[in-house]
C-alpha cells in the first residue's frame, strides 16, 4: 500500500491511496474460509460449500469491506507518523475516485484533507475578569430554609396550608367549563407557595382531599417552565395553554421544617461539628457559594471562548467545512440552514481546537479513576453514611455496595460521558484562572442574572419582569 499527499490549497489536500492485491489477498482468503467453514446450505454439509460457490457469493463484499478496514488503518497511521491533525475527517473525493469492484484488483482511492493550522495559545497575555456569585442575606436564608425542610419531619394532614405540597389531577375545561374531550387529563404535583396569584391560592387554602379547585394555569404560574412541568406539556404546549382547569385533590403533603439545633446541624453536615447557627450559616455560605460555581465556572468558560477565538484568529477552510458538517449531520442539515448558522459552526470548530492545545499543553485528562472516585464520592457516597458504630463487617459491606453501584453506573456511557465533562470543565477554569491574567468580581444572583441576559441580548440595556423568570 501507498499513500502520498498532494498540497491543494493552504490548509487542504489531496491523499491518493494505492493498494495492489497483495496487500489483502491474504486477509480476504482467511475471511472466505471462515465463512465456509460457517455456512449451511441445502445440500452440502456444514463447513463443506465449495469455495468457487463462497467466492461467488462473497468475495466481493468480502474484498471492500477488507479494503475499507485496511485503509482506515493506514490513513490514520499516516497521519500520525506524519504529525498531521485533520479537521474533521478526510472526505473521498468521488470526482476521482474510480473503482470496479468486478474486474479491478488493484484501486486507488482520493480523499480531501483538510489541516488544523499551528496554534499558539499564549494564556499569560490574555486579561479577562471571573464573575462570582456572593449569594445575598435572602439567598441565604432561602438555603437554609430548604436544607430544614429536606431534614424535617414529613406529615399528611387533612386540609391544605399555605406550605403545603398538594397531588392530584389536572383538567383541562372548555369554554362552558366541562371537561375538554382530549384535553389535559394529568396527574400531578401543586406547592401552593409556587401560586403566583394570591386570589388563586387562597382557593387551596382549607380543602380537603377529593376538593374540586378550578384556575387559570396562566395566572397561577406565569412562567413557561412552571406550566410545563405541572401540565406535563412541551415547551410550545405550554407557552400556548391559557385554558382553565379544575385540579381534584388526591392528598395532601407537609414537611414540618427541621429545627434549628445540634441534631440538624449533624443531620446536614455530619463531619463538620457544628455547634451553633453561626457556624452553621458559615458552613452553608459556602456550600451555596459552591454550587453557584458551577454556574459561574460555566459562564466563564463561555467568555474566555469567546476572547480567545477572537483573539486567535484561526482561518477555516470555509468550503471543506461545510462539506463535512453537512455529511456530520446525517441529513439532519441543510446548506440553507448551515449557511445562515456557520459562523455558529465555525466558532464552536475553532473553540474545540483551542480548548484541545491547552488540554495538550497544560495536560488536562481525565482517567477511569477520577470517574470512578467522583461517581464513589459524590454521587453514592451520601446514601451510605458512616454510622458511628461501624463494625469492620459492616465497612466492608458499605464498601461493597458503593463499588457494586459504581460499576453499574460506569456503564452507562451517556452518563459517564456527562461526568467527564463536568470534571473536564473544572480542570479547564482552573487553569484558565491560574494562567490568564483575571480579575475577580462579586456580583449579587439578580446581577449576574441581568449580566448573562444582555449578553445574550445585547442590545437591550434592561431585561424584563418576564425575561427575568425564564432566566430563574
Amino acid at each position: 500500500m501507498n499513500i502520498t499527499k498532494e498540497s491543494t490549497g493552504s490548509q487542504t489536500a489531496l491523499l491518493k491511496i494505492e493498494i495492489a492485491q497483495a496487500d489483502y489477498a491474504a486477509e480476504v482468503e482467511k475471511q472466505l474460509r471462515d465463512i465456509r467453514k460457517k455456512a449451511n446450505m441445502p445440500g452440502f454439509r456444514p463447513g463443506q460449500v465449495p469455495m468457487g460457490m463462497i467466492k461467488k457469493m462473497y468475495q466481493k463484499s468480502t474484498v471492500a469491506e477488507t479494503i475499507e478496514k485496511l485503509m482506515s488503518n493506514e490513513m490514520a497511521s499516516f497521519l500520525e507518523k506524519n504529525n498531521i491533525k485533520p479537521l474533521g475527517y478526510p472526505m473521498p473525493n468521488d470526482d476521482r475516485t474510480k473503482v470496479d469492484w468486478d474486474n479491478d484488483t488493484d484501486f486507488t482511492f482520493y480523499f480531501d484533507l483538510a489541516e488544523q493550522p499551528q496554534i499558539n495559545i499564549d494564556l499569560a497575555a490574555q486579561k479577562t475578569t471571573y464573575y462570582s456569585i456572593e449569594p445575598s442575606q435572602e439567598d441565604l436564608d432561602k438555603f437554609v430554609e430548604d436544607m430544614q425542610k429536606r431534614f424535617g419531619k414529613f406529615s399528611t394532614p387533612e386540609k391544605i396550608e399555605e406550605k403545603d405540597l398538594v397531588y392530584g389531577k389536572a383538567i383541562e375545561l372548555d369554554e362552558q367549563g366541562n371537561d375538554k374531550e382530549g384535553g389535559v387529563n394529568t396527574q400531578t404535583t401543586l406547592a401552593v407557595d409556587r401560586i403566583v396569584q394570591k386570589t388563586i391560592q387562597k382557593k387551596f387554602i382549607g380543602k380537603a382531599k377529593d376538593a374540586e379547585i378550578t384556575f387559570n394555569v396562566a395566572k397561577a404560574f406565569p412562567t413557561v417552565a412552571d406550566r410545563k412541568a405541572f401540565l406535563h406539556l412541551d415547551d410550545q404546549g405550554a407557552k400556548d395553554f391559557a385554558a382553565e382547569i379544575k385540579y381534584v385533590v388526591s392528598s395532601i403533603s407537609r414537611i414540618e421544617p427541621a429545627q434549628m439545633n445540634e441534631e440538624f446541624f449533624a443531620q446536614a453536615y455530619k463531619a463538620d461539628n457544628i455547634k451553633t447557627e453561626e457556624e452553621f450559616r458559615v458552613r452553608a455560605k459556602k456550600d451555596l457559594k459552591e454550587n453557584e460555581a458551577r454556574e459561574t465556572d460555566r459562564y466563564f468558560i463561555n467568555q474566555v471562548s469567546q476572547e480567545l477565538i477572537k483573539a486567535t484568529d484561526i482561518q477555516l477552510p470555509d468550503e471543506f467545512m461545510k462539506r463535512w458538517l453537512i455529511s456530520n449531520s446525517k441529513g439532519e442539515l441543510t446548506m440553507e440552514k448551515l449557511d445562515q448558522d456557520y459562523h455558529i459552526y465555525a466558532d464552536s470548530i475553532r473553540w474545540q481546537m483551542i480548548e484541545g492545545e491547552i488540554a495538550d499543553k497544560y495536560k488536562l485528562t481525565i482517567d477511569k479513576e477520577e470517574i470512578k472516585d467522583y461517581i464513589k464520592t459524590y454521587i453514592i457516597a451520601s446514601y451510605f453514611p458512616i454510622k458511628e458504630d461501624e463494625t469492620p463487617e459492616a465497612k466492608q459491606q458499605r464498601e461493597n455496595a458503593i463499588d457494586s453501584i459504581c460499576e453499574n453506573m460506569l456503564k452507562n456511557q451517556e452518563q459517564v460521558q456527562n461526568i467527564y465533562e463536568y470534571l473536564f470543565d473544572q480542570k479547564l477554569a482552573k487553569t484558565l484562572k491560574e494562567n490568564m491574567k483575571v480579575t475577580y468580581k462579586d456580583l449579587s444572583f439578580d446581577q449576574f442574572k441581568e449580566m448573562m441576559t444582555k449578553e445574550a441580548n445585547p442590545a437591550k440595556k434592561k431585561i424584563t419582569k418576564k425575561e427575568e423568570e425564564e432566566i430563574a
